[in-house]
């Protein structure tokens, strides 16, 4: 059995962060494909995507709070994907 165990420490209402792999070597790239969006990603980048959307999950984040993220976790590449919370009950977009 394996176990996943992540603790973070609450940010402010309007501020994210997020840390990536020691090695950096996440990578995360997105297309739409056929109408259908693709979220490309290696290990690594799973990992921090998943910490990313616990603490979305968990946050104290009213709707329509969003992070932007770019290819690779790199700040320096283009934006490729926004996460962005949506609470409504009917799941329409914001």
């Amino acid at each position: 059995m394996r176990n996943f165990t992540f603790q973070f420490e609450e940010e402010q209402a309007n501020s994210f962060t997020y840390e990536c792999s020691v090695a950096e070597d996440e990578r995360l790239d997105c297309s739409v494909e056929a109408g259908v969006p693709s979220i490309y990603l290696n290990q690594s980048a799973m990992l921090t995507l998943a910490k990313l959307l616990i603490k979305v999950a968990h946050g104290e984040y009213e709707d329509g709070f969003h992070v932007h993220l770019h290819r690779d976790f790199n700040g320096d590449l283009p934006e490729c994907l926004t996460v962005i919370l949506n609470s409504a009950k009917t799941g329409d977009p914001l």
